[in-house]
């Protein structure tokens, strides 16, 4: 199974590097201390800032540094992660700033992926950057390969806007919450494993009526966690998937 999965990974990548040679926008970006930077794209002490719309096929490592969405120009920024390890000692090691619609990221198939952060988190404004992977607009993860999300400290993944999980294997650590999407956090499809200290997945919007609910209609959802395994403000709407809760000891 492992090899025929690895297989299935390299096929993706070529098949997403035969889409860029052909002109269809998919650029390759290799992290790494020396890397090369297509246009669009920065690179300044390990911070990797991708500021134009688009499709990027991420490789390679950043053993201190992050991965920063911020596009002022209205479109979609994907992110394939092909075999992506970052971690940032003092923040996030994905942040997503302005992107309009949204920001994707998507888990190529068979690709292992790793972002983790430490425990010295430093903020630097009020709307504090408290996940490993923060994003502060709308935030889809999807794709058929794997991602490893520890944090350090605070919360795994924390959106501020609307969270859509579509697929992908995840497995989240946190001491605090493993998913927390301000507006809504919306599972379709994937694996995800969560082990936290305090919630296991959470809406937390107050001010709209309309925001603040989970919705769950497929994937396979396992959380152990220290306080509320789905945690929401308006409602919890479960139509699918198959879901299997326990409390931390």
């Amino acid at each position: 199974m492992k090899k025929w999965m690895t297989l299935m990974g390299v096929l993706m990548t070529l098949l997403l590097l035969c889409a860029y040679a052909a002109g269809e926008g998919i650029i390759p970006v290799t992290l790494g201390p020396e890397m090369d930077t297509p246009e669009g794209v920065t690179a300044v002490d390990g911070v990797v800032t991708f500021s134009k719309p688009g499709s990027y096929l991420v490789s390679g490592d950043l053993p201190q540094g992050s991965l920063v969405v911020d596009c002022a120009e209205n479109g979609k920024v994907i992110l394939y992660l092909n075999g992506v390890s970052v971690y940032n000692a003092q923040g996030p090691a994905l942040r997503v700033g302005e992107c309009s619609p949204r920001a994707v990221i998507s888990l190529v198939e068979g690709a292992e992926n790793r972002l983790s952060n430490g425990t010295a988190l430093i903020f630097e404004d009020v709307d504090e950057p408290d996940g490993v992977i923060y994003s502060q607009s709308d935030l889809t993860i999807e794709g058929g390969g794997s991602l490893e999300v520890t944090a350090g400290a605070m919360n795994g993944i924390d959106s501020k806007d609307d969270l859509r999980i579509e697929g992908g294997s995840l497995r989240i650590e946190a001491p605090q919450h493993g998913i927390k999407g301000k507006d809504s956090v919306e599972i379709s499809g994937g694996e995800i494993m969560i082990h936290a200290g305090k919630d296991g997945v959470k809406s937390t919007n107050k001010k709209d009526p309309k925001r603040g609910f989970l919705e769950i209609s497929g994937g396979k959802l396992t959380i152990t966690c220290g306080d509320d395994p789905l945690s929401f403000i308006t409602a919890c709407h479960i139509t699918g998937g198959e879901i299997h809760l326990s409390m931390a000891e």
